[in-house]
């Protein structure tokens, strides 16, 4: 049975149960939210500078970032808050003081000093677990939960996330990943609602969050990766060693946005002959030639030979990516008539799967073949797998930038091939190969899409760049995950 099959039946088995109790909590009170718990407890997301986070604040980087800066962040929030039953500092009694921190969904840490005492209330569950960053002295807790009493030390020392720099191409690379030192998890005899007082005996307890269930998550983007950056494990930059390392249970790809590798200069790259990491387009045919259609056949003007999964871009290829559609070549072929599998309209505000070539669509088209792309997308997680040697679930998204031109001179279209172009074929390649391995797939392309069908003018999601996600952005991204998880009730 393959990993998405067996994660769908493990989904039907649960049911999902929505509570609210609100109680007296230390002067604060308590949202409790019973859900099933989602089986995958390790969990990465890695890509590229839109995984990464807010590349415009130079304060922080955004690099990796766990946070409201990256959608990495959002899904965390969404684990946090949905998922598991989880107890913020917000929540919780008053403190010496709250300090800003990257270490979580909340992004800060409230300081309890010797003496507080701090309860609540988690339910169905058979752990509690606490989350903490660190201090320059021992801390000393006790838990009190139904009876039993717990003690802990809390050693001195920097609990923040794991941080590797480097200078290498021009690129600012880093990694963070959370900390599993600095979390305890107190393992409990029964599974129900648990009361629970805890209390400082000695130091500085630099509370995170305290939840019935924890998941890890680890944030792999870094700017300017494709995938041969990851494959790539002999530099000192940022690589699949670490994600290794991070020992993921489900891990979760966001591929294609830099492996076209073009840039603004697509048709000077077309052959892929130019960098260290080779374009992954390899272009076919890229001067627009006329087709005919018949169902789902076109015929071009010129005999051409294409193999099996190339990739046809049919329509007006500058501006919009509207009254465009996207055909994947069924068989090897030599001749005029190519035959089609699949073919995806775009039009409105989604990508449609249609039976035939839209015949509303301009009659010009160019081909190209991305076959190095789903190569190097397959050695990736094979590498993985081999690497942790255990099960794991993936997942993978196409990109988030449908809408994508280079802006200049206040927006004109000044380069207009160079648009989304590069893009197109990606994302139904990777639904495609999500479906043959048993994979999620992440449609970031059609939640932008869904937002803003044309060019992002007004930045709905993005920055200035019309690239990497501004606040909504992040949202949607983070929004697109959750979706492909299946996980809102």
């Amino acid at each position: 049975m393959s990993i998405l099959k067996t994660y769908k039946n493990f989904l039907k088995s649960c049911s999902i149960l929505v509570v609210l109790i609100v109680i007296g909590c230390g002067g604060g009170t308590t949202k409790v939210v019973k859900k099933s718990f989602f089986k995958y407890d390790r969990i990465c997301i890695a890509g590229s500078s839109i995984t990464h986070g807010n590349i415009e604040d130079s304060g922080n980087d955004g690099e990796g970032y766990l946070g409201e800066l990256s959608y990495v962040g959002e899904v965390e929030k969404y684990f946090r808050e949905e998922v598991a039953n989880t107890i913020g500092p917000d929540d919780l009694g008053p403190a010496d003081g709250e300090i800003e921190d990257l270490m979580s969904y909340q992004g800060k840490l409230k300081i309890y000093t010797q003496g507080i005492d701090i309860g609540g209330s988690l339910k169905a569950s058979d752990e509690i677990a606490i989350a903490y960053g660190g201090t320059n002295i021992d801390t000393v807790v006790q838990l009190d939960v139904d009876g039993e009493r717990f003690k802990y030390t809390i050693p001195k020392g920097n609990y923040s996330p794991e941080k590797k720099t480097s200078q290498d191409q021009g690129f600012y690379k880093s990694f963070r990943e959370t900390n599993p030192k600095a979390v305890h998890i107190f393992k409990l005899k029964t599974d129900k609602k648990h009361n629970f007082h805890l209390k400082v005996l000695s130091g500085e307890l630099h509370l995170n969050f305290i939840t019935n269930h924890m998941y890890y998550m680890q944030n792999a983007g870094v700017g300017g990766y494709e995938t041969s950056d990851f494959l790539n494990t002999t530099r000192a930059h940022s690589n699949l060693k670490d994600v290794i390392t991070f020992n993921p249970d489900l891990f979760i790809y966001e591929s294609c946005t830099n492996d076209a590798k073009t840039w603004a200069v697509e048709i000077g790259l077309k052959n892929g002959t130019s960098g260290e990491n080779p374009s992954t387009n390899k272009w076919i045919v890229d001067d627009p030639i006329n087709f005919t259609i018949t169902g789902k056949n076109i015929t071009i003007n010129q005999a051409v030979n294409v193999k099996k999964g190339d990739v046809v871009i049919m329509g007006k290829y500058d501006g919009d990516i509207q009254n465009m559609a996207v055909g994947i070549v069924a068989k090897d072929t030599n001749g005029r008539m190519i035959p089609l599998s699949k073919i995806v309209s775009y039009s409105g505000k989604n990508a449609h799967e249609v039976n035939s070539v839209p015949q509303d669509i301009n009659k010009i088209c160019r081909i190209k073949n991305i076959s190095l792309w789903e190569d190097r997308v397959k050695e990736l997680i094979a590498n993985l797998k081999n690497g942790i040697g255990h099960d794991v679930a993936v997942g993978i998204g196409t990109s988030g930038v449908p809408n994508y031109y280079n802006p200049a001179n206040g927006g004109v279209y000044t380069l207009a091939p160079n648009t989304p172009r590069r893009l197109l074929g990606y994302r139904e390649k990777g639904q495609i190969l999500a479906a043959e391995n048993g994979w999620f797939f992440v449609d970031f392309f059609q939640k932008i899409l869904g937002i803003e069908p044309g060019v992002d003018i007004n930045h709905k999601w993005t920055f200035g760049d019309n690239t990497h996600p501004n606040v909504p952005g992040r949202v949607y991204f983070g929004q697109a995950i959750i979706d492909a998880l299946n996980l809102k009730p």
